[in-house]
């Protein structure tokens, strides 16, 4: 392990998970660690705000966020930006080739989705650039298709019919239910669909489309299209893609325990969704001072904001009792990481919504969605998070 003065932490990942965890880190005021921050981008991406941003100009110029005041002046915390590629035992190296050595590590490195929900470049002014231009683009179209009825095809269409209720808004998506996610109650999936008919927006469902043009590279199109469907032809000048997320960690393809030269770092890999494979602890299988936290890792059935606003601060507080029993000789005392309530909010405009929430059940409830989520789309408390005022 790395050898300095500080106990070197290193995070990689700027947005909420890589946060939640450095916030934890933080309240403790360990006077002998050093967190490093790797975040591949400029800015830290609001991308809760993301919809809101592609219909309000004024909400679009807040919702990328600096790092300046993220740690204390004065502080040996540091943050740098560049490109995880490869994970070793003690070390990290950087699409740059820069390395960079650590007692722990937080792996926080998220997911992609289509744009405008989130974007591939490192520049913040390139992704605003793409979401003005898709704005100007939408006040001139007259009928919009979204394909993909998760929570970002939900979010997409309401937030578009809600700023704009006189386009035509059609959402396409290819299973009978919207939001038809892994412990969401079919009560929740009914009421999205009604919501969303109550705003105005024709909802197809189970059918499978293929617009030329579309895909998940290109996921903004202008262009006149006349799409089939089971219930017939849809008229659309343009198109949004938003089907799924993806996972790289190809990242973790060079990590070894420092004893072994025979261990497969595939075994730390889930098929099919690429997630890294964690403890209850969120520590990674095999290595116990390496944590992946949020989308990158198996640790909740549903990746959603409210599940990293959990499990964050537990890795964080982990990494610290792990750091404490080692100051003192003595065996650390894990906790479980937090599991969220089973809970989606989804916010189709600045007064609208739809909620499934455990403790209070599903429905629709402008008043409750507006109250958790829809107004600001949660802006003022990660604003809190990076010390901005």
């Amino acid at each position: 392990m790395a050898t300095t003065e500080h106990v070197q932490v290193v995070v990689v990942g700027g947005s909420s998970a890589g946060i939640t965890v450095i916030k934890a880190l933080l309240a403790a005021n360990h006077k002998n660690l050093q967190i490093t921050l790797v975040e591949r981008r400029d800015a830290r991406h609001h991308m809760l705000g993301s919809f809101r941003a592609l219909v309000d100009e004024q909400y679009a110029d807040k919702i990328w966020l600096p790092y300046t005041n993220l740690f204390p002046k004065d502080s040996p915390h540091k943050i740098i930006q560049g490109k995880l590629t490869e994970v070793h035992f003690n070390h990290i190296v950087l699409a740059s080739g820069e390395t960079i050595a650590f007692n722990y590590l937080a792996i926080c490195t998220g997911s992609s989705n289509p744009a405008p929900a989130k974007f591939n470049m490192d520049s913040s002014a390139e992704a605003m650039a793409i979401t003005n231009r898709a704005r100007v683009d939408l006040k001139k179209s007259k009928s919009i298709v979204v394909v993909g009825g998760g929570a970002c095809g939900v979010e997409l269409a309401g937030e578009i019919k809600t700023a704009f209720p006189d386009k035509k808004v059609t959402l396409i998506h290819a299973s009978p239910k919207l939001v038809d996610y892994l412990g969401l109650s079919d009560g929740f999936k009914t009421a999205t669909l009604a919501h969303l008919k109550g705003l105005g927006v024709d909802v197809v469902l189970d059918e499978r489309v293929v617009i030329e043009g579309l895909d998940r590279n290109n996921a903004i199109q202008v262009a006149p299209r006349t799409i089939s469907t089971k219930a017939g032809p849809i008229e659309s000048d343009m198109q949004f893609y938003s089907v799924g997320i993806q996972v790289d960690t190809s990242y973790i393809s060079t990590l070894k325990p420092a004893d072994s030269v025979s261990f497969d770092p595939q075994s730390l890999v889930n098929k099919g969704t690429n997630t890294l494979k964690v403890r209850k602890t969120m520590q990674l299988v095999d290595f116990d001072h390496i944590f992946a936290v949020g989308d990158c890792s198996d640790f909740s059935k549903v990746p959603t904001g409210a599940a990293i606003s959990f499990a964050g601060p537990s890795a964080g507080k982990n990494i610290l009792a792990l750091i404490n029993a080692e100051e003192k000789h003595k065996p650390a005392k894990l906790a479980n990481g937090s599991v969220s309530p089973n809970m989606m909010v989804l916010a189709t405009g600045p007064t609208t919504g739809v909620f499934s929430v455990s403790w209070l059940g599903s429905g629709v409830s402008n008043f409750f969605s507006r109250l958790i989520k829809s107004k600001d789309l949660m802006l003022g408390l990660v604003k809190g998070e990076m010390n901005i005022k």
